[in-house]
């Protein structure tokens, strides 16, 4: 599965796909920019689960939460099994997604909630990856992310610096 990589940018880079994100309040937020590809794109650009991505994806609002680059925790971390246990108990957004930079390091997270579906929106003001990070409730328009089907508990092992492939055994 080729990677997807995923950056939130002030400008267009040129070499993806590009929509405007916005806050809450409705202002422009930048630009969430993703690109599929085996190496970085960009410098701020981070590795996420590919199947978060949809082409045919509604709008969404997402939590953006991102770890200070000088303090990121690695994957076994017990505040990061904390907060992936209370996102499959709560079963709320209906995608999420840890986001790294390199092999061993989590650089955040991003959760996703349906526009659409009011119930999700509100949870992720009590996003468990925002109590870790400073998070960012972004806007999305339609065509970009998707949802995910939930695994049946929580898988930590990753291989190749990329989480385990749960649904794939």
């Amino acid at each position: 599965m080729t990677p997807l990589w995923l950056a939130l940018l002030a400008e267009d880079p040129g070499d993806a796909q590009v929509t405007p994100a916005h806050d809450v309040e409705g202002r422009q937020a930048g630009l969430l920019c993703t690109w599929r590809q085996k190496d970085r794109p960009h410098d701020q650009a981070l590795q996420a689960d590919p199947r978060v991505h949809d082409s045919g994806g509604s709008a969404c609002v997402v939590s953006w939460a991102l770890a200070p680059a000088h303090a990121r925790p690695i994957a076994d971390d017990p505040a990061i099994v904390q907060a992936r246990r209370a996102v499959l108990r709560d079963g709320r957004p209906c995608a999420v997604t840890l986001l790294t930079d390199d092999p061993v390091f989590i650089a955040g997270a991003l959760s996703i909630a349906r526009a659409d579906n009011p119930a999700q929106v509100a949870a992720l003001a009590d996003d468990p990856f925002s109590r870790l990070w400073e998070a960012r409730l972004l806007s999305v328009g339609a065509g970009v992310l998707g949802r995910l089907v939930r695994p049946t508990g929580p898988s930590l092992e990753r291989y190749g610096g990329r989480p385990w492939p749960w649904d794939l055994f």
